[in-house]
């Protein structure tokens, strides 16, 4: 071992003696003030001042009462209050009779088509000693099943039929008796209306029945109406149910108003494609060229158009005659004249529809070699078709803004 070694050495012995010298006067120095600090207490100013400048200690007095320093957990009983509260619920209760008579009812809201809403009632007078204190939060209510009506009350009558008993029913009879309304079911008594199904639907608690005030076949007279509420009855009283009738209050004048709108906002466009050659298309050419464009055959003679990305139904292409397309007519006869029908308030974006619908007629226009008129012998071309369109868009913003969105189940019973 050299000096060097050595050296270092005495070095750190050095510094760990002179650590721990200084570490141990410091242990000393705190431990004299701490027993200082028990053999002498503060004055009482001290004490307040002290007192007052810890936020977390509790103010003045408050360890007169020894159970005073336990805490105290919050209880939810409904049975306990403090005196405050006992106080303010005391005021509230004898304030609320008078507020009651004060306000005045609500009036019933016009169920006319277009719908206005109900006027509110004016707000209350508050007393200044009322005003002053803030009311007491309202007690928690228990919660209650809301179940909206899947129709549109201003559109339709309407009824509700349940057993006497209470116990599960057969709905076909009351849905059969009920004609042309619309049906829904309520499975249990909590669960929500679901559209009636008699493939799936064995026995319920609760039927609905909505009837249109107005179709393409027209408005309901009051006859229609009592006719459909006398069958609705009858049915109900030999299943042992009960029912009750709601929106028969000027039915029938509702009904007259909704038709004119109907009628106003139902376009219905119908181009014809004609063969240029008197001969007209052979059967077989018509029918592969249709199919080969997105056309198939329908079961009621028509060739129904399906969109390409849903699948979904557009529009339909019938004879220019009104005769229905047979497998053994396209085979054996020629077709002179195409009719071609859109129903814009059927379908969801009517718009883009229109513009499916245009494009179709024109390369169909191109692949039969045929000419595309209106029934009034004008000629459809571009400007045509762009008057078309500008009457589908109004239609549809007028019926969107009466609450009726096209394609919804609402339009297809109403232009049903």
């Amino acid at each position: 071992m050299n000096s060097l070694q050595l050296g270092l050495i005495a070095v750190g012995v050095l510094i760990v003696a002179v650590l721990a010298l200084v570490y141990g006067w410091e242990t000393w120095r705190a431990g004299r003030a701490a027993s200082a600090a028990k053999a002498e207490p503060p004055a009482p100013s001290e004490r307040c001042q002290n007192a007052g400048d810890r936020r977390d200690d509790p103010p003045l007095g408050a360890h007169a009462n020894p159970s005073a320093e336990q805490r105290v957990e919050p209880v939810i009983d409904p049975t306990v209050s403090s005196p405050a509260a006992t106080v303010a619920v005391t005021d509230e209760t004898t304030a609320a009779p008078e507020r009651i008579r004060n306000t005045p009812e609500r009036p019933a809201a016009h169920s006319g088509m277009a719908g206005s809403a109900s006027a509110e009632p004016a707000l209350e007078a508050v007393a200044p000693s009322t005003a002053a204190s803030p009311p007491p939060p309202a007690a928690a209510r228990p919660a209650r099943v809301v179940s909206e009506l899947p129709f549109d009350q201003r559109l339709h009558v309407h009824a509700s039929v349940v057993s006497a008993d209470g116990m599960p029913f057969d709905a076909g009879p009351i849905v059969l008796a009920a004609g042309r309304a619309r049906a829904w079911v309520r499975l249990f008594r909590q669960s929500p209306l679901d559209e009636f199904d008699p493939e799936s639907t064995a026995s319920v608690q609760q039927v609905v029945l909505a009837l249109p005030l107005a179709s393409r076949a027209g408005p309901l007279t009051q006859s229609d109406i009592d006719t459909w509420q006398f069958s609705v009855a009858d049915a109900t009283r030999q299943m042992d149910g009960e029912v009750h009738f709601f929106g028969f209050e000027d039915a029938a004048s509702r009904a007259v108003e909704l038709d004119q709108f109907l009628a106003a906002v139902d376009i219905t466009p119908h181009i014809y494609l004609v063969k240029e050659d008197p001969a007209g298309w052979a059967g077989t050419r018509l029918r592969s060229t249709l199919e080969a464009n997105g056309f198939r055959l329908q079961s009621d003679g028509r060739f129904a158009y399906h969109e390409v990305e849903t699948d979904q139904v557009i529009f339909h292409a019938v004879d220019g005659y009104e005769r229905p397309f047979t497998p053994e007519r396209l085979r054996t006869e020629s077709i002179k004249a195409l009719r071609f029908v859109l129903q814009p308030v059927n379908l969801r974006e009517p718009l883009a529809r229109f513009d499916v619908y245009r494009q179709t007629l024109r390369a169909l226009a191109k692949l039969l070699d045929g000419t595309l008129w209106m029934s009034d012998d004008t000629r459809v071309d571009d400007a045509v078709f762009a008057a078309l369109r500008e009457d589908v868009k109004r239609a549809m913003e007028a019926l969107a803004q009466a609450g009726i969105e096209p394609g919804s189940d609402t339009a297809r019973s109403l232009f049903a």
